[in-house]
């Protein structure tokens, strides 16, 4: 059917149908900001990315904080999806913050001599352009909440 209308369709309508979608699909592109390891900050679009993560500094090592982009191809984002497709008109998720624990001395354990302690990392994910705009986390949930009260 969809072919049967393309083919009786004159050539212009055809090619602002096909202009109009690529132009929505590349502006879904999602911008977030990114830190290199000098602490600039830069704004990149990428397409592929679902998310844009803080992970916030610590007192412990307050230069730490770091902020980019992620999307299925770099992370595991199922997770995210899920929760943030339970916001609706009333209720919206703005961000989901996780603290993992990463055990990489369980990979390995006969080559790492000493036992390797776990890691831990905390980070936050949203799913709106330039939303990780802070590097510290008070200030980015401040940033958050001032986004969404218009």
């Amino acid at each position: 059917m969809f072919s049967t209308i393309l083919s009786t369709a004159p050539f212009s309508v055809v090619f602002l149908f096909f202009l109009l979608s690529h132009l929505y699909g590349t502006s879904e592109a999602l911008i977030c900001y990114e830190n290199d390891d000098n602490g600039k900050i830069y704004e990149v679009t990428n397409n592929t990315w679902n998310y844009c993560v803080l992970i916030p500094s610590t007192s412990v090592r307050p230069n730490s904080g770091r902020v980019f982009g992620v999307g299925p191809s770099a992370d595991w984002t199922d997770v995210y999806d899920h929760t943030f497709a339970l916001s609706d008109k009333v209720y919206k998720i703005l961000t989901v913050c996780v603290l993992e624990k990463y055990d990489f001395g369980v990979l390995a354990p006969k080559f790492s001599g000493a036992s390797i302690p776990p890691e831990f990392m905390f980070r936050c994910v949203c799913n709106y352009d330039r939303c990780n705009s802070a590097t510290t986390f008070s200030s980015y949930l401040s940033a958050l909440k001032e986004d969404n009260s218009l």
